[in-house]
């Protein structure tokens, strides 16, 4: 598939499958299109949302005066997030023009334009001077890259000296996983090419330059999600067949991938198939 067909295929899941998000997912409120990390301090599923912002927020150290690049922003809910509870400075950028619009009214309603700015923008491939961020964030978004390897030398190049990068998101736990029907369906479902394995993306970040490389599994953490989105799908496909009944208007083929794909990411994380990780490197000094 052509990068142009890619890219344009991403986009309009996200435009054909926005209000799923919104009647599943806290979207309106949360800003989020990831899963949730749930622990001790979690006691609701909008809460886990904003928990994986402050664990990765955490993880990456990110203070005041840091300036941050939310690579794949989605509606802008990470970038207003952080900017929120830390001060530092935000630029979000993602392919679509309609998200780059949401976001800014996210930010305007939150107070924080002053704060976060949004773009379109390819991550792989950004118009960003050498050195300009502290730390590049992928929240769920990484998996979109047409090359993750390319992804991860645009960030070392956009960092300055002693940045971070921190990524949040789903590996493969074998390369060839990627052809597994199980995997296949979900990740065709969501419009995703392919899934890294940690050990690769890991090796890509140390040839590219990266030191102090950690990877952690938070798959048990994001299990909580997981099966929300499993029992979702069962809601979803009564759904469909009730407007099938009604002679309503009919689901979109993606619409309908992106619901099947909620059972099939569910079954490869039962099965082990694939893992839910957290990875940081810093730019060599």
């Amino acid at each position: 598939m052509q990068q142009k067909e890619y890219h344009k295929r991403i986009i309009d899941y996200y435009r054909d499958t926005e209000n799923a998000y919104k009647d599943s997912w806290d979207l309106n409120n949360s800003l989020a299109i990831h899963y949730g990390y749930w622990d001790k301090k979690v006691k609701s599923f909008p809460e886990s949302l904003l928990r994986m912002n402050e664990v990765m927020m955490e993880t990456a150290s990110i203070k005041a005066g840091d300036k941050v690049l939310d690579a794949g922003c989605g509606v802008g809910g990470s970038s207003i997030f952080l900017a929120d509870k830390t001060g530092c400075t935000v630029t979000g950028i993602t392919l679509s023009e309609r998200q780059v619009q949401q976001a800014n009214k996210n930010a305007a309603e939150k107070k924080l334009l002053h704060k976060v700015n949004f773009e379109v923008m390819d991550y792989c491939l950004t118009t960003f001077p050498d050195a300009s961020f502290d730390v590049v964030w992928g929240c769920e978004s990484i998996c979109y890259a047409e090359s993750k390897d390319s992804f991860i030398k645009e960030a070392y190049r956009l960092l300055k000296p002693g940045g971070r990068l921190v990524v949040a998101d789903g590996f493969v736990s074998l390369f060839e996983h990627n052809d597994n029907p199980v995997i296949r369906n979900w990740l065709d479902g969501w419009q995703v090419n392919y899934l890294e394995t940690p050990e690769r993306f890991a090796a890509y970040m140390k040839e590219t330059g990266f030191s102090d490389i950690a990877y952690r599994d938070i798959s048990n953490e994001a299990s909580h999600s997981s099966r929300r989105l499993y029992r979702f799908y069962f809601l979803a496909s009564l759904y469909l067949l009730w407007k099938k009944i009604n002679f309503s208007k009919p689901a979109t083929e993606m619409q309908k991938m992106n619901i099947a794909a909620c059972k099939f990411q569910y079954k490869g994380l039962k099965q082990g198939l694939w893992q839910y990780g957290l990875i940081t490197g810093v730019k060599t000094q």
